[in-house]
């Protein structure tokens, strides 16, 4: 019988369907739900493939959901710890804040309380529990509990509330907006 030469670069090593998943990092547990879940390997990176859309949810310590992020497609490259969510992306934050874009990116790397760990270059729209919104329309950056935030050419319906000495605060430029 002839041996059969596979490139695992085109073809999936690994090819699951119906997934749900209980996965911990040794800092968090993450429930991923997905209809169907391909892993690559190649000579330059291995990566999980998405093709039919993912939820992650987020829990604490007490199985409490944190946050949780729906994509149409998504990959994950093992080696850089990244997530890269493609199409209908939503994030919900512990504060109930939502996050809607095209694309972003989920750093796993980048450590607690440090910006970067979530950033997208393309328009996103945040909506605040009370509905209010911020569009970034040059995307945004933030930290890995999506609280701490900061949108590029921002635009949108929020409520500001000042604090009673302003003017020993820093002055934050018409195109950008920090949110905490």
């Amino acid at each position: 019988m002839p041996l059969v030469s596979i490139d695992l670069q085109v073809i999936p090593w690994i090819n699951s369907e119906g997934v749900s998943s209980l996965i911990s990092d040794s800092i968090n547990m993450y429930n991923l739900n997905t209809n169907v879940w391909q892993m690559f390997s190649n000579n330059a990176e291995e990566y999980w493939y998405f093709p039919e859309g993912i939820h992650v949810e987020q829990f604490d310590s007490l199985f409490q959901i944190e946050g949780d992020i729906v994509a149409d497609t998504a990959y994950y490259f093992t080696d850089k710890e990244l997530w890269h969510a493609i199409g209908n992306v939503v994030v919900k934050n512990s504060l109930g804040r939502i996050f809607k874009t095209s694309e972003l990116f989920w750093d796993l790397k980048v450590p607690p309380n440090t910006m970067n760990a979530f950033y997208t270059n393309r328009p996103v729209r945040i909506i605040e529990p009370d509905s209010t919104y911020i569009d970034g329309n040059e995307g945004f950056t933030a930290d890995r509990s999506l609280i701490k935030s900061f949108f590029y050419k921002t635009k949108g319906e929020f409520i500001i509330e000042e604090s009673p000495d302003t003017s020993q605060q820093g002055i934050i430029s018409s195109d950008s907006i920090q949110l905490q």
